[in-house]
């Protein structure tokens, strides 16, 4: 088990916060903590981060020791994984902290069923979320264009896509995109579309499993590391990435930055990852206009795509990873007196940029 505890400053926080994390320090899940705790040491808030390592009851199992332990934060950040965190806030009726939903929000059938076993929903003061369906459906459009240009005489586009998993709704979103853009383009053929756990290694293996037996032009990848295995398995049947199969993943990860660079990716969408630090202003705000009448705020924000036409600009303001650098006070609407959050990669660039 794992525990991450940052405290922002040496004194007193405003008030504290505790983030019940799916995932552990590395990868996405960990850029999501390293945005988080940048925002909440610009914000005096004591950040308390509980890695469940993707483990099956993991975020369970770290919200109830947590919950033993007493002395409870302000708030909770909970995420929907796997369609789990129906049982956190059952865990979470009657006391006293607030919960805001982070990536993942529950669907309305939990809602539903929470509220026929009267669990009380009003402890949920907030959420934010990214728009999926249409960051599924870019990265399908970008892959059937470059195809295109690509391949000019070809008359069918076999595309093979690997989602993420069956009940996150993070990914069933994306997947929902691109099979929008399939049906918006009659020249493309969806071969197969194939639940990979978010898995790497399980991308590679469902990947070479479908070459065996078909040819494939382009692959749909639930996230970049998905697109890593898949590349994996077109590479040992000979086809070089980005000429004969053409890839597209999610995540902005600097691998899939470097692989834009060399035009062997088409994009990565994503952006994210400043997830974590949209859920510390929001909070910041909540715990400051509580007064103000605000009950629930939802925020859906737009990911923005990456591609080999501003993967130079995006490595040379974001490529350090170095979020410390960016003064996430700006984006609050109690700091900055917006009526609105501005959380698009344009505000994203120009914060770091400032630093600089």
């Amino acid at each position: 088990m794992v525990f991450w505890i940052f405290t922002s400053v040496a004194y007193a926080a405003d008030f504290r916060v505790t983030f019940i994390n799916p995932g552990g320090s590395s990868g996405f899940w960990g850029e999501v903590s390293k945005t988080m705790s940048a925002a909440a040491a610009d914000l005096n808030i004591d950040l308390e981060i509980l890695n469940a390592d993707r483990q099956p009851y993991g975020m369970e199992e770290r919200l109830q020791l947590r919950l033993e332990q007493g002395n409870l934060p302000d708030y909770f950040i909970l995420v929907n994984e796997y369609q789990a965190a129906a049982r956190l806030v059952q865990l979470l009726d009657g006391k006293p902290s607030k919960v805001l939903f982070l990536l993942n929000n529950l669907t309305r059938k939990q809602k539903a069923i929470l509220e026929l076993r009267n669990i009380d929903l009003r402890k949920i003061i907030a959420s934010v979320v990214p728009d999926n369906e249409t960051a599924g459906y870019e990265m399908a459009f970008s892959l059937f264009e470059n195809e295109r240009l690509l391949h000019p005489d070809r008359k069918k586009i076999r595309l093979l896509a690997l989602t993420g998993d069956t009940s996150t709704p993070a990914g069933l979103l994306r997947e929902t995109g691109m099979q929008r853009a399939v049906a918006d383009n009659s020249d493309v053929d969806l071969i197969h579309a194939i639940p990979v756990n978010w898995n790497e290694e399980t991308a590679y293996a469902r990947a070479r499993d479908v070459l065996a037996r078909t040819p494939v032009d382009i692959v749909w990848s639930a996230n970049d590391a998905i697109a890593f295995g898949a590349r994996k398995a077109v590479e040992e049947t000979g086809l070089k990435a980005g000429a004969d199969v053409l890839f597209a993943g999610l995540n902005w990860s600097k691998r899939a930055m470097d692989a834009i660079q060399r035009r062997e990716m088409t994009m990565s969408h994503g952006g994210h990852f400043f997830a974590g630090a949209w859920a510390i202003v929001m909070l910041r705000d909540h715990f400051y206009r509580i007064s103000a009448g605000e009950v629930y705020v939802d925020v859906r924000f737009k990911m923005s795509p990456i591609t080999a036409d501003n993967v130079a600009l995006y490595l040379e303001n974001l490529g350090d990873g170095n979020w410390d650098k960016i003064d996430f006070s700006r984006f609050c609407k109690t700091r900055n007196g917006r009526s609105n959050y501005d959380f698009s990669a344009t505000a994203i660039l120009e914060a770091a940029a400032s630093t600089q």
